[in-house]
């Protein structure tokens, strides 16, 4: 990871160039557009990893400007990328303003404004001009994009106060970070997908960004600045990089079927170990996949061949680091009477293997492990989280106790999950086999509330709950250290709602989370993009299902009907398709 000087300072250049593409919203007539518009490309036209961007020139004041104009020429000058210095917009400021604003504070992106100011009376040396908007969400300094607390959008007022400064109107105080609209924010940022090492194991864990358009420099080069600067503040401790803390990137272009790289010296240090050098060709062949076009991509030094060598890497040898863990051929399972069932129509469904009731128990909330030595885990009639094996002979096995946990969930590293609730607390314990007592890891943000699922992400570092604090369910998701033992960083992703029951949740991919909602008068299947804190899609009608399990595309979405039948999303007919009649446990996939 890059030292914290070199990331404040890329940071702040990030934040420079984050206004390349602001200007005043063009859907309020009051704001002026303050600059000319025009197409420009990145510093090489023939390289297909420099794509077109909008530019927008900023302007100097307007003489004997109104309050409105000048505050709205402020917000245009303020977004001019080609005045990385704010020469411009601070000429809209006092002195004092100018010492005070800054514009890397954040970044605040609105759906729409207007300005009004208080009525102007003759001598009038003060006059307050307020901006009334609607907050999407924010931006912090390393591109992770926070939506709104609530579920849409917030209103608020923006306050500018405006003094005379020799016959002109100058603002002396205004909010701090930057405004952009969220037309602008699309212009001036690319979203793209970070990969980072998962910790322990061979896999990747996604971490989305918003990349500010550079005109001095190729959007491939940006990506990979940030690549080496490390993870969003959300997954630190969740994830490492092998980057090590000294590594720059001096460019990014195509050689013929070739994508370079060229690095300074401190990327030799980072790939002295193996292990270190996999870790580090399968982030870079990861994040620039949708840029590269599956292009081979060699590593070099200072302009030089890599000492040693010469160090390429084919984005197919790293398919194993897939973030998603399952590939498109991944099986479901459900258990019938003790028995485990692979889910196979063209097949009759057939028994894989009768693990037994362990001393008469019976066994629901299947989840499946994902291991060469497949594993499964249960909750059990009388308590606790019960784990056998798919091979003949095996039996069940008490991993968790507990009067009433929470359905097991595997995670990629073949450690099984679950909250219990003692003496009113709940409590998140992981185990990796009977032989001692399960781990405990701290979990401050779900002590006190009830927690009905706790599922972990197929990456094994993020993790999301359905928890009740009293007022009502809600999902929330996080991130697990290992190495501290703790789940931490849970923020919530759907609130609460009156009336409204969330019955399950399942990951999809590696980004998405699908969440089964009851009302009174409808069920429904939402997905949600954890990576961005939004819907990432319309909701599914779920009439009659109880339980949902999902994988990457294309395998289809699998549930549970009340009656034990199964069914899965068809997505031409866009309807549930029967899979089992009746009598069956809920299906699942492995892992998620």
């Amino acid at each position: 990871m890059a030292t914290d000087l070199r990331s404040r300072t890329r940071r702040l250049a990030g934040c420079l160039v984050a206004l390349l593409a602001a200007v005043a919203c063009a859907s309020c007539s009051t704001v002026p557009a303050g600059g000319n518009i025009f197409e420009a490309r990145g510093a090489s036209e023939g390289d297909p990893l420099s794509q077109p961007f909008v530019r927008i020139l900023a302007a100097d004041p307007k003489p004997n400007g109104s309050p409105q104009d000048i505050v709205g020429g402020f917000l245009a000058a303020a977004a001019g990328f080609d005045d990385p210095v704010r020469t411009v917009a601070r000429k809209y400021l006092t002195g004092e303003a100018q010492r005070g604003w800054s514009p890397f504070d954040a970044t605040t992106i609105y759906d729409q404004r207007s300005l009004t100011s208080e009525p102007l009376r003759e001598g009038m040396q003060q006059v307050r001009v307020t901006l009334r908007t609607t907050l999407l969400g924010s931006m912090d300094g390393d591109g992770h994009y926070v939506p709104s607390d609530t579920e849409g959008a917030s209103e608020r007022s923006l306050d500018f106060m405006l003094v005379k400064v020799a016959g002109q109107w100058r603002i002396s105080s205004a909010p701090s970070g930057l405004l952009l609209s969220d037309d602008d924010f699309k212009r001036a940022y690319r979203p793209f997908d970070l990969n980072f090492a998962a910790e322990g194991a061979e896999g990747l864990v996604v971490d989305q960004v918003r990349i500010p358009i550079n005109p001095s420099e190729s959007i491939a080069k940006s990506l990979v600045h940030r690549l080496i600067d490390g993870p969003t503040r959300p997954l630190r401790g969740a994830v490492r990089s092998a980057f090590g803390s000294n590594v720059d990137v001096n460019s990014v272009v195509v050689d013929g079927d070739l994508v370079v790289v060229d690095f300074t010296y401190g990327i030799v240090d980072s790939v002295r170990e193996s292990a270190d050098r996999e870790a580090l060709s399968a982030q870079l062949a990861w994040t620039l996949k949708p840029m590269t076009e599956s292009r081979r991509i060699e590593v070099r030094v200072n302009g030089e061949t890599f000492p040693g060598g010469t160090f390429v890497i084919d984005p197919r040898d790293y398919e194993r680091f897939a973030p998603d863990v399952l590939s498109g051929e991944a099986q479901a399972y459900y258990l019938q009477q003790g028995k485990l069932h692979l889910i196979d129509k063209d097949r009759d469904n057939p028994v894989l293997v009768d693990p037994g009731e362990a001393q008469n128990r019976r066994f629901t909330d299947l989840a499946v492990s994902y291991e060469r030595s497949t594993k499964i885990a249960a909750l059990a009639q009388g308590g606790g989280v019960w784990v056998s094996g798919t091979t003949p002979g095996s039996q069940w096995q008490r991993w968790i106790p507990g009067a009433k946990p929470t359905a097991p969930s595997w995670d990629r590293y073949g450690f099984v999950w679950s909250v219990t609730k003692d003496d009113g607390t709940s409590k998140v314990f992981r185990s990796g086999g009977p032989s001692g007592p399960p781990t405990q890891f701290s979990a401050p943000q779900l002590a006190a509330t009830d927690v009905t699922a706790f599922r972990v992400a197929r990456d094994g570092a993020r993790v999301a709950v359905i928890s009740d604090d009293g007022n009502g369910q809600r999902v929330m998701v996080g991130t697990i250290d290992r190495a501290k033992l703790a789940v931490q960083n849970l923020r919530v992703l759907v609130p609460a709602e009156d009336a409204q029951e969330i019955s399950a949740i399942a990951w999809r991919d590696a980004s998405t989370l699908l969440v089964l909602t009851k009302t009174k008068s409808e069920r429904e299947l939402t997905p949600w993009s954890v990576t961005q804190g939004i819907r990432a899609d319309t909701a599914k009608a779920a009439s009659s299902i109880e339980s949902i399990t999902a994988a990457p595309d294309p395998l289809p979405v699998l549930a549970a009907r009340a009656n034990g039948g199964i069914v899965a999303w068809d997505p031409q007919k866009k309807q549930w398709t029967t899979l089992v009649e009746s009598g069956a446990g809920p299906p699942v996939y492995p892992l998620g």
